[in-house]
């Protein structure tokens, strides 16, 4: 009776974690409204949109979803409207903002347009500009300013001041 109840737990236990480990592969998005149209592959969301997945977060009033199959596997997004979000990685924390922002999920690059800004938590960087585009595959990052607007970078030092010398010469 005992091998019994602890096979029954041991299942219990495998089904949980590979439902927890599933629920990755999933978007949840709320919005106000949503349209589809099977023809184009394409979903939209608008009002008060909210897309999450783990603990990646982002929040916009116009998303739009292209997709590659009747699956509707995601293609690229494309975000407008007071768009904001958050995206953790394995050891950091980014947050942006922007006009429109487009996110390819296969080649895995970002790209903000219009009023960017992009924060690295972790090496407390942040910066504002016309267009940011972020390639994580590759680590790299490029900045563009727009039409009399320069790029602003801040970047926080951790110099070590150098010690007063209270030696008399």
């Amino acid at each position: 009776m005992n091998k019994l109840l602890i096979i029954k737990i041991c299942t219990l236990l495998l089904l949980n974690i590979t439902l927890l480990n599933g629920a990755e592969d999933y978007l949840n998005i709320d919005a106000k409204h949503f349209e589809s149209n099977k023809e184009k592959n394409i979903l939209i969301f608008t009002g008060d949109v909210k897309m999450t997945k783990n603990q990646d977060i982002l929040l916009c009033q116009r998303l739009v979803i292209n997709t590659v199959t009747e699956k509707q596997t995601p293609k690229d997004y494309k975000a407008t409207g007071n768009v904001s979000f958050v995206l953790k990685t394995n050891d950091n924390l980014l947050k942006g903002k922007g006009d429109t922002v487009f996110y390819y999920p296969e080649r895995q690059k970002y790209i903000i347009i219009g009023n960017g800004f992009l924060e690295d938590t972790k090496e407390g960087k942040k910066i504002n500009a016309e267009k940011i585009y972020i390639d994580q595959l590759t680590g790299r990052t490029k900045i563009d300013g727009g039409k009399n607007k320069p790029i602003k970078f801040r970047l926080q030092l951790n110099e070590k001041k150098p010690k007063a010398n209270n030696e008399k010469s």
